[in-house]
């Protein structure tokens, strides 16, 4: 697959043997292999990786957690308790990292990490061998032009901008497009962690902090805590509890056959498309690839049930039991609550030495559409030391739906009447969206505050919790109608007469849908 009358070297950018990950280190800036990186991460002197875009850190997070965990897990058959487990974690050299890691790769370590492997029927990194070289074709001559992202309009992030980009770029892009893409047209199918092509690979994490190291640290403990219950999750038998296929980047993929659920190991890293990185006479690198007529793995009837412990999985209403599809809309609090208090995956179960201790909880998705890219949406939503994630945390979730519900009503009683003020009172159009602006404001307001008010009611009485919601929400609502009423003027009727509809329709609404915020302030002269 080298271009005809090349030097180029039979195997470059080796990531067990070359310093190509820029690090942001209290130092400064490192440059380091992988065994170097894993080594800088459990000693916590990562601060940041230069040139990682905002969505590819959760696939480089996943990729970084998934190795290490089935390094250990391959290495050492079982380890007594988590308190071993970060007692390894902490003493592990980096000499003693780069055998773990080329323990996953027996027979091929010499190209299996390697970015660009002149010999085709070989592995290289995330890019499967093959014996049909001559039926790879064009496909990408920039790092971003491999990325997930769909830039139809070529705006906001420009397309195939990354000319002569350095090789951590070309990895970070690889590990996007083989762990996180979906379905993008005929012959370039997507990954198994998601329900259906159009859908994405969800992050949703307890970390202790937002370092790196730590982050990682703690992923690698949970998924080695937690892989009884990860086989549990989607059915017994489904994965091969011991010797499944752990890096599918090993196995030729050369027929249209897919690959079984029931060959893999739980925590697999996937490629889903047959691409493989060549280097130029130039010295730059290019991506060739052939289409694929099925995925790489047989998952589709799982619908994103496979035992992922980051993904949330429906519990109630259309697709209960799928894993959970963001829209467009994002990672507000009405979809937050239910992720983390309803759905709460796995990864959200607190770990010994947690409880008891404040931590966050990171929510992150790169949503993608029809022919185009929606959006990039992370959440960090801070956890109190009082507040704990589990099975017995049902009151909790019956308090965050009401004060999601009370929201709600509030939200279309302030839009009606803010409509009824700008529209005059004798034939407002609701279907209009005059108060789209307001009510947004309104809705960024409630959102900045639910968490936080949500937490504070643990210990107390659900009904006291939701009063005091009432009561916060009314001073909302009427401080975003007092803003247009102050600055906004009707464009027909006079004024007085909308101003006094829009306050009918608000208060009106307001008394009927939070009674108990105004029986909390019986000295006020009732409207």
């Amino acid at each position: 697959m080298t271009p005809q009358g090349s030097s180029v070297a039979p195997n470059r950018y080796d990531l067990m043997a070359d310093p190509l990950v820029p690090v942001l280190t209290p130092g400064g800036t490192e440059h380091h292999d992988l065994p170097g990186l894993s080594r800088a991460l459990m000693t916590d002197r990562v601060e940041a990786f230069p040139g990682l875009a905002a969505h590819q850190a959760a696939p480089l997070f996943h990729f970084l957690v998934q190795t290490s965990a089935m390094a250990l897990l391959r290495s050492r058959s079982e380890m007594a308790n988590d308190a071993e487990v970060q007692e390894v974690l902490a003493t592990l050299t980096e000499s003693a990292w780069r055998g773990l890691l080329e323990g996953l790769t027996p027979g091929v370590a010499d190209t299996a990490w390697s970015l660009v492997v002149e010999d085709p029927t070989k592995p290289a990194l995330l890019q499967p061998p093959t014996e049909r070289a001559e039926d790879y074709g064009p496909f990408a001559e920039t790092a971003d032009a491999l990325d997930v992202l769909v830039l139809a309009k070529n705006h906001d992030r420009k397309q195939a901008r990354a000319v002569g980009a350095g090789p951590h770029q070309w990895f970070y892009s690889l590990v996007m497009l083989q762990t996180a893409q979906g379905y993008s047209g005929r012959g370039q199918p997507g990954i198994a962690r998601m329900n259906g092509g159009l859908s994405s690979r969800m992050l949703v994490d307890r970390r202790p902090s937002g370092r790196w190291g730590p982050r990682v640290r703690r992923g690698i403990r949970m998924l080695l805590a937690r892989r009884r219950e990860v086989l549990r999750a989607v059915a017994d038998g489904v994965f091969k509890e011991e010797g499944g296929l752990m890096l599918l980047w090993l196995e030729s993929w050369d027929t249209d056959e897919s690959l079984s659920v029931a060959e893999l190991d739980p925590y697999f890293v996937e490629v889903c498309r047959r691409v493989r990185l060549v280097g130029t006479e130039a010295g730059d690198i290019v991506a060739r690839a052939r289409p694929a007529k099925k995925n790489r793995v047989d998952a589709k009837a799982l619908k994103g049930r496979i035992g992922d412990p980051w993904i949330p999985i429906k519990r109630d209403g259309p697709g209960a039991g799928e894993a959970r599809t963001i829209g467009a809309g994002g990672l507000g609090y009405r979809v937050a609550q239910q992720i983390v208090l309803r759905e709460k995956p796995l990864a959200l179960r607190a770990l010994p030495g947690e409880k008891g201790a404040d931590s966050e909880l990171h929510l992150t998705v790169l949503v993608r559409g029809q022919g185009k890219t929606e959006g990039f949406f992370e959440r960090v939503i801070p956890l109190p030391a009082s507040v704990e994630i589990g099975e017995d945390d049902v009151g909790l979730a019956e308090i965050a739906q009401g004060m999601t519900d009370l929201a709600a009503d509030v939200e279309k009683t302030l839009r009606q009447a803010v409509i009824v003020y700008l529209q005059g009172p004798e034939h407002p159009n609701f279907q209009r969206r005059d108060a789209r602006r307001i009510v947004g404001a309104f809705h960024r307001r409630v959102d900045a505050e639910f968490f936080s008010r949500l937490f504070e009611a643990v210990g107390g009485s659900p009904e006291a919790a939701l009063d005091s919601w009432q009561v916060r929400l009314r001073d909302l609502a009427e401080d975003s109608a007092n803003r247009v009423w102050e600055r906004w003027s009707p464009p027909r009727a006079r004024r007085e007469k909308a101003r006094t509809a829009s306050e009918a329709v608000l208060f009106g609404g307001l008394r009927k849908h939070l009674p108990n915020a105004f029986r909390a302030r019986p000295e006020e002269v009732t409207r």
